[in-house]
């Protein structure tokens, strides 16, 4: 979709206004300003493609399943508690810091019961992506550089809520790696720049010792075979007491605006899904692809089932009369022993 000529402008304007009451929470409501989202849900695999082609420069991508959903890591999910009194209703959270901290410990003192060759105590970030991988919530979110992964990941499953919709989402790898630097002038940066394990190493330091409101871009130490197979690495807040959402729009505030969108959203219409899982089945994009084993194939085979069933012509079944002839016609009845 073309950028609006007025984009920047109007979220200048915005973020001056809350900028203007710096006392106000910032919560997750704004959120939707900062993102540039599609007018219509795509409505072919060419638009799709031609989206793609309008983001210039190295940008990450994330399915998922509702397009109402904004993005929340699996901790925040977890601890959210939702109350409902005779007058009132609302949410908080549980203390993000130290329930993830007790999540770590409790996985940290068992694991070795169950996997071998893990990594060292103070690799932060391959722990968490082992507690991620197995399915403990962690501050971690997924991201692929794969914009067709992210496509499958939002459409494996039928979206249920009232629009039908699932949603790509991206984010520009460039602009978040810059402006991540620049809030955080004040760290020790590594000697070697350019050199992809000291990057990780010190990008890894800094989950145990910064709270700064940035979010990083992790590869962990000790990379699993889906990362692999999915193009995958994740993306962390250095703080716990906020958001993912809030955080990048407190990035894309402080201190001026991007000049050109930066987080961006893409709607897929469901009744597309089938069509689009055909498409990603051809370029082998698939459970099985994805995770590495016995599970994803299994997976695989039920999918491929629905892609079938969806796909054909659907034709109605016997009515009560055909199956009531079908009862008494002596040419159906089972021969007695």
């Amino acid at each position: 979709m073309p950028i609006p000529s007025d984009w920047s402008q109007q979220l200048s304007a915005f973020a001056d206004k809350l900028k203007a009451d710096s006392d106000l929470a910032l919560g997750d409501e704004p959120f939707d300003k900062f993102v540039l989202t599609e007018a219509e849900p795509t409505a072919s695999w060419e638009a799709f493609l031609e989206w793609l082609d309008e983001l210039k420069g190295s940008w990450c991508f994330r399915g998922q399943r509702e397009a109402g959903w904004r993005l929340h890591t699996s901790l925040d999910r977890a601890v959210l508690v939702e109350y409902e009194f005779p007058n009132s209703r609302g949410y908080y959270h549980l203390d993000r810091e130290i329930e993830g901290r007790n999540l770590l410990f409790r996985f940290q003192q068992r694991a070795h019961q169950y996997i071998h060759n893990l990594p060292s105590s103070n690799d932060l970030s391959s722990w968490f992506a082992l507690m991620q991988h197995h399915g403990v919530p962690t501050r971690f979110l997924d991201w692929t550089r794969s914009p067709y992964v992210a496509m499958y990941f939002a459409l494996e499953e039928e979206p249920e809520e009232q629009e039908r919709r699932s949603a790509i989402w991206a984010i520009d790898l460039d602009w978040l790696e810059r402006k991540g630097s620049e809030l955080l002038a004040s760290e020790a940066l590594p000697s070697v720049p350019d050199d992809p394990k000291v990057k990780a190493e010190y990008l890894n330091s800094l989950l145990g010792r910064t709270e700064k409101p940035v979010i990083v871009n992790i590869d962990p130490l000790h990379a699993d075979q889906r990362m692999a197979a999915q193009q995958g690495f994740f993306l962390c807040k250095l703080i716990h007491q906020a958001t993912f959402n809030q955080i990048l729009m407190s990035m894309m505030i402080h201190p001026n605006t991007p000049e050109r969108p930066v987080v961006r959203k893409l709607d897929v219409g469901g009744n597309h899904r089938i069509e689009f899982l055909k498409h990603l089945r051809e370029m082998n994009i698939h459970r099985a692809s994805l995770f590495p084993g016995l599970d994803g194939f299994c997976q695989t085979l039920r999918l491929d089932l629905e892609i079938k069933a969806k796909g054909e012509v659907q034709e109605p079944g016997p009515s009560i009369s055909d199956l009531r002839k079908m009862l008494e016609d002596p040419a159906t009845q089972t021969p007695k022993a």
